[in-house]
């Protein structure tokens, strides 16, 4: 009997009748997967080629399954079975230990099958497939695709968000169908050769993959066979740890195009939603607009929302992720595009290079607002410029191997380091400062977190707060000693500052070590620990 290994795909081979002239349109084929307690999976197979069949399937749970292939229109598939023994979750990521994500039972975050809270932290790869995967034009390198994951996983990114069809996708061409066979004839050597194998490798490196089929545009001319590719995407591809994001800014920007392209959008959601049975999370890579994209809200297909708030072509303000809870409080929210770095801005005020310090504003601030996830991006990394120039449109000309040394992707992984070392599920936006400052409270407040009972206090001090002009309080604090420690987010490193005892529910608040950004902790002390201190 057959081996495999929880939460880890296998790949299952069949030979069907060859009879059909093309078996990527005509024959449709279904694998029903039966294993302990009852659990039964479905998973939708692909056709690669001649009479090949093929599944794949993650076991969920140790033990025996059986399988059976279910085909109404190849008498030779149908009826297939088998079976196999999933043994005991083992590999190198979470993903591999603690199973595919879900939404948390309180809506605000996501979360892996055993219940344990997954944090996202995304990079950025729209071109993913162009990525070389045995040469790199970087001194030391041998894989600008492996390299690349290899760097991110190794800073702690756990997402990595994608697109399949390319920007310059259009309604006669691409990479994925044979020329003059679009929705057709399926590409599957450049399947073979480019998609699976990097596909294959970041769910082996334990990356969760954010995959979009497209853009906007990818719908315009024929919905059907967009969802027929979603179905194939979802037969290679499902088996592997991921997260679908229907395509990048669905609705596009042409307003006579955005209900029909909104719609049609929905449908592919709804294939995918029928055809996974796996029950991956679900979004849609959303345009930036404010308030934000509400168009898909309430829909029992949507998991979470991937927001783009933008590169400064619109207001960056925190208000509008409050208004966004305020009205989808049960939905989580994931900063999905916000400031590549060394990206050129399209600020109202005028264009600059987006650098380490503004992509740290944004993304502690959007978990400081209650984010559940941050999608980095880096110039030449996200647009796959192979050297300098390409690829560059408006937003910059990086190549990728300057890119990908940003010093932001380092500082990324420290911002998930943070929130991990605390309560970071339980933490809401909390208005419970007074800075103290006419100019900090009008202009430059800090971005504040709090649980519930106040025992964690997180604040975020922009670089353009004022130090020395006010003396801070945060207010409704328990009566117990509070510990301090500042966190520096360009190093990942704390500073533990003396413990302080709030007064009548205020605690004072020290002024920041400098003038650059930084975090300030407060947390309850123990009592044991508080007397020790004594």
């Amino acid at each position: 009997m057959r081996e495999a290994v929880c939460w880890r795909a296998i790949e299952l081979t069949f030979e069907g009748s060859g009879e059909h002239r093309n078996p990527y349109l005509d024959v449709q084929v279904d694998v029903i997967f039966r294993g302990p307690r009852g659990l039964e999976i479905l998973r939708p197979a692909f056709w690669d080629g001649d009479r090949t069949w093929r599944v794949r399937f993650a076991p969920t749970r140790p033990g025996h399954w059986r399988y059976e292939v279910r085909s109404a229109e190849d008498a030779a598939l149908d009826g297939a079975h088998g079976a196999l023994l999933a043994t005991d979750a083992r590999g190198p990521g979470a993903v591999h230990h603690r199973g595919f994500l879900r939404r948390s039972a309180d809506g605000r975050h996501l979360e892996h099958a055993d219940g344990t809270p997954f944090f996202w932290l995304g990079d950025t790869h729209w071109r993913f497939t162009t990525e070389h995967w045995d040469a790199a034009n970087k001194p030391g390198w041998h894989s600008w695709f492996r390299g690349s994951v290899d760097k991110r996983v190794g800073q702690g990114f756990t997402v990595y968000q994608a697109n399949l069809m390319l920007f310059d996708w259009g309604a006669t061409d691409s990479r994925y169908f044979l020329p003059g066979g679009l929705f057709e004839q399926p590409d599957l050597a450049f399947f073979r050769e480019v998609v699976d194998p990097r596909m294959a490798y970041l769910a082996e490196r334990g990356l969760v993959v954010a995959l979009g089929l497209g853009w906007h545009q990818a719908v315009d001319e024929n919905l059907d066979g967009v969802r027929r590719f979603a179905r194939e995407v979802v037969a290679r591809y499902g088996a592997y740890p991921v997260v679908w994001t229907l395509g990048g800014e669905v609705a596009g920007y042409k307003p006579a195009l955005r209900p029909n392209r909104i719609d049609r959008w929905r449908q592919v959601a709804r294939t995918i939603q029928s055809t996974d049975g796996y029950d991956h999370p679900r979004t849609a890579h959303s345009t930036t607009e404010r308030p934000l994209a509400p168009y898909y809200q309430g829909e029992d297909w949507l998991t979470f929302t991937l927001n783009q708030h933008g590169h400064g072509d619109r207001d960056l303000s925190t208000v509008h992720y409050r208004d966004y809870f305020a009205a989808h409080p049960a939905t989580p929210l994931v900063e999905g595009e916000s400031f590549y770095e060394g990206l050129t801005s399209v600020e109202y005020a005028g264009r600059r290079t987006v650098t380490d310090a503004m992509v740290r504003h944004v993304a502690y601030r959007a978990f400081q607002s209650g984010c559940c996830g941050y999608s980095y991006g880096a110039q030449g990394c996200w647009n796959g410029a192979l050297e300098w120039a390409e690829h560059a449109t408006t937003w910059g000309d990086l190549p990728w191997y300057e890119g990908i040394d940003l010093p932001g992707g380092e500082q990324m992984g420290h911002l998930r380091r943070f929130y991990e070392s605390l309560p970071w599920t339980q933490l809401r936006p909390a208005p419970c400062l007074s800075s103290g400052s006419g100019i900090n409270d009008a202009f430059y407040p800090p971005d504040v977190s709090a649980d519930a009972s106040r025992s964690t206090v997180v604040l975020f001090f922009s670089e353009t707060y004022h130090r020395g002009v006010g003396h801070a309080e945060v207010f409704g604090t328990q009566a117990v000693p509070y510990s301090v420690r500042w966190f520096d987010p360009r190093t990942g490193v704390a500073h533990r500052a003396p413990d302080a005892l709030p007064v009548g529910g205020r605690l004072g608040v020290p002024d920041k070590p400098d003038d650059r950004d930084w975090l300030l902790v407060l947390q309850t002390v123990p009592p044991t620990t508080a007397r020790n201190r004594i």
